[in-house]
């Protein structure tokens, strides 16, 4: 059931009375939304006091109350929080914009002529959940339907709408304190026109999604695809390493310098008989 926003959130003093202290009623509320809460239905006449103790969400307490007695109005919350009266009998405290800040459990104390009794109330902020829906193949030739609502708060109901007698199997978990839902419809043979009903606190309105094929490649041949191409990949990285091995081996042959003997610079000597013979024939002359 869709919880108010902008209107009353009562909860009923009938019911109140019947808690013990350790009970704790949870209630959601959209981002920007007026919360008005109500803890008893005694009138404002009745009442001796009324105390609102706020426990935030990484905050200190604080309070919002009225009392008849010492005829007094206390605010240690100072955030716009306030005790508003209607229909000229009754109260409730006045949340306006609620916002994350907001986000805590809400203690409610009232002490009337006749009884005394406490409400515990747990406010949270509602996220609307991501939402999709398709068909999948089995391995029986048959098709299943899916349906989920992955990230909200609170947890969203899924419901299906189909022709034929089957039913659905769902699953649910948390993360980071948000809720997912998934429901799987298994169809018969020939069975196709099924319909996914999603319903929220944070939608005025239930979605509704009607299971289709998913466009490209089913899953398994995807992952089949892919793993194919990076086995081609590394083959063609190995082949070039080697290449590049093999080129880099047979440049450095290239490049070994040839050893030779080395030569000196003789200088040609001429024959020493021939040197005085040459002299002689000078001084002769």
């Amino acid at each position: 059931m869709r919880e108010p926003t902008g209107v009353f959130a009562v909860i009923l003093s009938l019911l109140c009375q019947a808690w013990t202290h350790d009970s704790v009623v949870h209630l959601y509320f959209n981002v920007g939304s007026e919360v008005k809460l109500n803890c008893t239905d005694v009138s404002w006449a009745q009442l001796m006091y009324v105390i609102w103790k706020v426990d935030l969400a990484g905050h200190e307490q604080c309070q919002v109350g009225n009392s008849s007695i010492k005829s007094e109005v206390f605010d240690t919350c100072a955030d716009g929080k306030s005790l508003r009266i209607f229909s000229e009998s009754h109260f409730y405290l006045h949340i306006p914009n609620f916002s994350e800040r907001d986000v805590g459990m809400y203690r409610c104390e009232t002490a009337f002529r006749g009884g005394y009794h406490t409400c515990n109330i747990s406010v949270s902020i509602t996220v609307p959940p991501r939402i999709s829906s398709w068909l999948e193949p089995r391995d029986d030739n048959s098709m299943e339907a899916v349906c989920t609502a992955e990230g909200g708060k609170p947890a969203a109901a899924v419901m299906w709408r189909h022709a034929g007698n089957v039913s659905a199997v769902e699953k649910q978990w948390t993360s980071s304190g948000l809720f997912s839902v998934e429901s799987r419809l298994k169809l018969p043979e020939g069975l196709t026109n099924a319909t996914c009903i999603i319903k929220h606190p944070f939608w005025q309105a239930e979605k509704m999604l009607v299971p289709k094929h998913r466009k490209g490649l089913p899953y398994t041949m995807m992952c089949l695809l892919v793993a194919s191409v990076l086995i081609v990949l590394a083959a063609f990285s190995f082949f070039i390493y080697k290449k590049r091995i093999t080129l880099r081996h047979s440049l450095l042959a290239d490049r070994s310098p040839i050893k030779s003997e080395p030569t000196e610079n003789i200088e040609e000597v001429e024959p020493y008989a021939s040197y005085i013979q040459r002299v002689n024939s000078i001084y002769n002359s």
